[in-house]
């Protein structure tokens, strides 16, 4: 029997680069978040006075397969520390499957690559499907300060790229 190979392959299944238009980034209800176009990038900003908190979302209502596939970004984070949280619907699951990420501060753009594997079942909450009543998305996107206080945060592009690992002998 003769070895064998591995081959991984890649292929971008959804990108939004913010070159047109911030349409589907939103503030969480009852935030007061700026949300900003400006050049290919969208920069979010909140100063959260009373609730501490501040969160901007988005969601991806295309039909997304998401075996074997990673969540990226490219970030940066001019102030506060910012969670990023993604709730997702696997083909056969009845409930989103959930992650966490925190990012810090960083004077520079950061490529932050989060493997959707690692996603736990969300069980029991109508959030965040309650968000839109009249659609069922294949994801949300939520970026938020981790800690109370003003938060800046840049956001230059977000991927979900699917990893195929293809066999042959030799």
């Amino acid at each position: 029997m003769g070895p064998i190979v591995l081959i991984l392959a890649s292929a971008l299944i959804w990108q939004e680069d913010f070159t047109e238009s911030i349409s589907t980034m939103s503030q969480l209800y009852d935030y007061s978040v700026e949300i900003v176009h400006q050049e290919g990038i969208v920069r979010l900003k909140a100063n959260p006075q009373f609730e501490g908190f501040a969160s901007a979302w988005m969601y991806l209502d295309e039909n997304l397969r998401f075996e074997d596939a990673t969540l990226r970004l490219r970030v940066k984070v001019n102030a506060n520390t910012v969670r990023l949280r993604y709730f997702f619907r696997r083909e056969t699951a009845k409930c989103y499957d959930a992650g966490e990420h925190t990012i810090e501060v960083s004077e520079g753009w950061q490529e932050i690559s989060l493997p959707l594997e690692s996603g736990r079942p969300f069980y029991g909450s109508e959030f965040p499907r309650a968000l839109t009543p009249d659609k069922n998305p294949a994801m949300y996107i939520f970026i938020e300060n981790a800690m109370p206080g003003y938060f800046e945060v840049e956001l230059d592009r977000i991927s979900i790229i699917s990893r195929g690992i293809h066999q042959e002998q030799k």
